[in-house]
């Protein structure tokens, strides 16, 4: 067998096996950032607005902004090629009864994503699952959304930027690119010209998201010689995109729709720094990873097995770990807490790096493929198959959890200084 096949299968294999998630409670996580962030200078409450308000509104500039991202990126990014001029939004086509699903097709992501206009409430323990949960997701499987507490907004009212952040940065895993490729059976991917899913299972919800939510920017030469579609993904697209759509509402007076498109892309950004979002396989050479494939096309695929499985363990603890950690945190109000006290206590030696379209491969995404190794070792030596339970404080785990969303604070905090206050 080519080694350019093995290799290839190994790696598909990983991303039909591994969870395809990143942090898991970005509200929480990004609540405990900006509430300390933001403590002395909160910036004021703003007008809830619908977006369907805001596009008609905005059509004809839109249009310019919009024309603008998608030849930025593909220059940027070739296999991110404009949208066919059927997508392409333009204010004499679009009125009250198609504008938003026009916009939603002009930016390429689900057609069937809710708008609605609600916040969530992340130090409120829910009793049961929100009746809202049809009104913000289209997914089948609700999967932790029914440990969340949601609350609805009214157009007009006033509501705080901290709470349409927390509540925004969560949204892209709702659905916002789920069934995008060619060959996910649906009928906007033989639109939107993304190809076939590079990796993840594109017939499976939540896996049909996966390249557009991990960026694999520092592999070995080899590796991407022999595994190309590790390349094609989309991160940077959509934070670019959603940056500029922030940028654009808030200069058109729409502050609702300025955060709100801000807290989409915090979304991908905050991905970014999951290293297991970033890194292929941790502390798995590009030789061993042939190797164990060779050894599994003769009949011995159990050192390839161990690997996949090893890998995919330690991804889940981690993320599964972390998501009921921040809740008992903020439910607890455990403000003590090291791994709180790791997110809110920033070292005012280490430079805050604007975030830039260049900065989140060279900068966010390298720091932490850097890390990867250490993590998942650290990980490896905690000796826990998967999560049942949280440990005490002193358990080691909140010391690799600490140092991971003290990084992920820092490049919140460096993104939402872009923001007006």
């Amino acid at each position: 067998m080519k080694h350019n096949t093995a290799i290839t299968i190994f790696l598909i294999l990983t991303f039909v096996l591994s969870p395809l998630i990143a942090w898991n409670n970005h509200a929480g996580i990004t609540y405990i950032i900006l509430n300390d962030h933001w403590k002395n200078n909160a910036p004021k409450k703003v007008k809830v607005e619908s977006l369907e308000s805001y596009l008609l509104k905005e059509k004809a500039t839109l249009s310019e902004v919009l024309a603008e991202i998608d030849s930025f990126v593909a220059e940027k990014l070739p296999h991110c090629p404009k949208p066919s001029p059927d997508l392409i939004f333009t204010p004499e086509s679009v009125n009250a009864s198609n504008v938003i699903n026009s916009f939603y097709r002009a930016i390429r992501v689900n057609p069937n994503h809710k708008a609605s206009l609600y916040t969530q409430v992340v130090n409120v323990k829910a009793t049961s699952p929100s009746s809202l949960l049809p009104t913000i997701t289209t997914l089948n499987d609700k999967g932790k959304l029914v440990n969340e507490t949601f609350r609805p907004l009214s157009s007009g009212s006033l509501v705080s930027p901290i709470d349409i952040l927390v509540t925004a940065v969560d949204e892209p895993d709702y659905d916002l690119d789920l069934y995008l490729f060619s060959d996910s059976g649906s009928e906007v991917g033989k639109l939107y010209q993304f190809g076939e899913q590079s990796f993840g299972n594109p017939i499976y919800e939540y896996s049909s998201q996966a390249p557009f939510h991990m960026g694999f920017y520092h592999e070995s030469g080899i590796v991407y010689t022999l595994a190309g579609f590790i390349k094609r993904t989309f991160p940077e697209y959509r934070i670019y995109q959603f940056t500029k759509l922030s940028e654009h509402a808030f200069r058109t007076g729409h502050p609702y729709w300025g955060y709100r498109f801000a807290g989409w892309a915090l979304h991908y950004l905050q991905d970014l720094t999951q290293p297991y979002h970033s890194s292929v396989l941790p502390r798995v050479g590009t030789g061993n990873r042939i190797w164990v494939q060779v050894l599994a096309t003769i009949g011995l695929p159990s050192q390839k097995n161990k690997r996949i499985d090893d890998v995919s363990a330690r991804h889940t603890l981690i993320e599964e770990y972390q998501y009921y950690l921040i809740k008992e945190i903020l439910h607890g109000r455990q403000t003590d807490h090291t791994v709180y006290k790791a997110i809110q206590s920033m070292d005012p030696a280490v430079d805050s790096i604007p975030v830039t379209f260049e900065s989140i491969r060279n900068t966010i995404s390298r720091e932490s493929y850097e890390t990867a190794d250490a993590t998942d070792l650290g990980l490896e030596h905690l000796g826990i198959d998967k999560f049942e339970k949280l440990y005490e404080e002193s358990h080691p785990i909140h010391k690799i959890l600490a140092e991971l969303l003290q990084r992920t604070s820092k490049h919140t905090r460096s993104f939402v200084d872009g923001l007006p206050k």
